[in-house]
């Protein structure tokens, strides 16, 4: 992975800033650079830099052109850079080409940047103000236990970008979940009103989801289990089918699964009746004494994790609002 930094930069800075000006007054009255001359990342990385103030940015790229020609292929590039306007900017005189980020598919975002309230201040102004990226890119973390940057290139098949994408949408409980998106997280951090799960790469080849965080109010806060996490999604009204797996390996699926809220009278204490049928996936027949056992099995796992989860599950109320009202959860089981 080619790096560019502003000591080296400035070796190749002439250069480099004659031959984009060149191309650049090629162009004048032709209003766009030609393609071939533009660069495409589909994932981008950003990690804290060595030094305080500085931070990696981690541009991966991949094969675009008709036919497998590689026309617009370039080599993944990390920049160390004070913020991503310089980035950008820096990437420009280097490779003697215009970045176009709007072609963006990933971002992976160190956990500890959800931290650093100037960083996410500036980088966010950014991409609203000069519309970089598009607001269905998508984010996941990463933290000390995930692949290292500079492997992942690799780790996905020479594709991160799409492979990041193709993850989230081949999970067959996440199709009918959220993606958690940049245009989300900056609507939470303008408005710190949305407790928002966030993946986080663990440090498998290939790249899978290890576990999230959750993200409440503008403050990270804790970590779940994939199981816990799809369990949150669910109670937030993001999934309406579940599996569950048994201690004997029994996988549960709950289809059509929907939440009652009702507040006790005269209280402030509500009880959410969860609704869902329970299918046993992988028996094909079962006895009624077999399908209760099943169920009260299901029950006690279900119940478990969602008290864990309840304290930052909002639940949508009748008027579409979500609200974390004082609640205790029940279960409905549907024939």
């Amino acid at each position: 992975m080619k790096k560019i930094g502003v000591g080296n930069l400035c070796r190749t800075c002439v250069s480099r800033m004659l031959l984009l000006c060149v191309l650049l007054s090629f162009q004048c009255g032709c209003g766009q650079l030609e393609i071939e001359n533009r660069a495409f990342p589909l994932a981008l990385a950003i990690q804290p830099g060595k030094e305080k103030g500085m931070y990696d940015f981690s541009f991966f790229f991949e094969e675009t052109g008709s036919a497998g020609s590689g026309l617009y292929y370039r080599e993944d590039t990390v920049v160390e850079a004070e913020g991503y306007p310089q980035a950008f900017t820096m990437f420009g005189r280097a490779q003697a080409a215009q970045l176009d980020d709007s072609h963006m598919q990933a971002i992976l975002m160190s956990e500890e940047l959800l931290k650093d309230k100037e960083f996410l201040a500036s980088f966010y102004q950014y991409f609203i103000k000069e519309h970089h990226f598009s607001w269905n890119t998508m984010v996941y973390l990463t933290d000390k236990n995930s692949l290292e940057i500079s492997k992942l290139s690799k780790a996905a098949g020479g594709h991160p970008g799409m492979y990041l994408k193709d993850i989230a949408e081949s999970d067959e409980q996440e199709k009918t979940a959220s993606v958690p998106t940049l245009g989300d997280l900056y609507k939470e951090w303008n408005n710190h009103e949305k407790i928002m799960l966030l993946p986080v790469l663990g440090g498998k080849k290939p790249p899978t989801v290890d576990h999230y965080r959750v993200l409440v109010y503008g403050e990270l806060s804790e970590k779940y289990t994939l199981d816990e996490a799809r369990l949150l999604q669910l109670l937030k009204g993001d999934l309406n089918k579940l599996q569950v797996s048994l201690k004997d390996e029994t996988v549960v699926r709950l289809e059509g699964v929907f939440l009652w809220p009702e507040q006790e009278q005269n209280t402030d204490k509500w009880t959410v009746t969860l609704h869902a049928r329970c299918i046993a996936e992988n028996r094909t027949t079962l006895s009624e004494e077999a399908q209760l056992r099943v169920r009260n099995e299901c029950e006690e796992v279900l119940m478990q994790r969602l008290e864990r989860v309840r304290a930052y599950a909002p639940i949508k109320m009748s008027d579409g609002s979500y609200e974390i009202p004082n609640y205790k959860i029940k279960l409905n089981w549907m024939e």
